[in-house]
């Protein structure tokens, strides 16, 4: 007599184990991205960075749940939208700034002998006149000469060169990089556009070049210009750093 094969009953199956606070960490990544976002959208930054502040409370909490990967990049995307909202809201304040009271000249402008402690004039500098930003760089402009453009001199249309020699002096505590400035790309004359002059061979060469400034040490160089026929106004801007004040050096050239 034969028996049926015994039958083994299948161990039951355990229930998958729920996500502890999985949605307070889904929540904190998105709040992050959200304050991410709207870091830079002034007003809005506001919101959106009061919400990375909630996000960043519950990512904490996600912290101690089973999403811990996802709670950990919800709280660094919250607290970077908070720092980016920050930086925003200083740079629009000096913006406003600069807007309220103006972004040119706003510096010291006196004889090239004479110290940074004059009062602020409210004239542009002109040519033999030092203009001294507040960290204590310095540029002053000596009166233009003639040239005669070479040969090969660019721009090939030129009726009439000048040379100004400049030299910017360094009364910080820092070294500073002549790369970093702003120089002759906003040259004028008469209201119009004046083009710098290259001339490699010739008596108009321009040769300024990046150069590291050392702490108490000045920088001179040289920069032409093609103007028109017959003397008129010249002006000259020169900002140290991207968003800095300018000096607008204006005279007859």
């Amino acid at each position: 007599m034969t028996y049926p094969p015994p039958v083994y009953a299948q161990p039951p199956v355990a229930p998958p184990r729920p996500a502890r606070f999985g949605a307070l960490a889904w929540t904190a990544v998105i709040l992050g991205i959200v304050g991410v976002v709207g870091s830079w959208v002034i007003l809005l930054n506001n919101l959106t960075a009061i919400a990375a502040f909630v996000g960043i409370v519950l990512g904490v909490i996600a912290l101690f749940g089973t999403r811990k990967v996802l709670a950990i990049i919800g709280v660094a995307l919250c607290v970077l939208a908070i720092v980016l909202t920050v930086v925003a809201q200083q740079a629009a304040v000096k913006e406003l700034d600069k807007i309220l009271n103006g972004d040119v000249n706003q510096g010291q402008v006196g004889a090239p002998a004479e110290t940074a402690k004059q009062n602020v004039l409210a004239e542009n500098p002109t040519w033999g006149k030092k203009y001294s930003w507040e960290n204590g760089l310095s540029v002053d402009v000596a009166t233009p000469v003639a040239c005669t453009p070479g040969r090969f001199a660019s721009p090939t249309s030129i009726v009439r060169a000048v040379k100004f020699e400049i030299t910017i002096t360094n009364g910080t505590t820092a070294a500073f990089e002549t790369a970093l400035m702003s120089i002759g790309t906003d040259a004028q004359f008469n209201g119009r556009k004046a083009d710098m002059v290259f001339d490699s061979g010739g008596d108009c060469n321009s040769t300024f070049d990046s150069a590291t400034v050392l702490p108490g040490k000045t920088y001179t160089f040289h920069i032409a210009y093609s103007v028109g026929a017959q003397p008129g106004e010249m002006q000259l801007v020169f900002e140290p750093t991207f968003n800095a004040d300018k000096a607008a050096f204006v005279g007859q050239a």
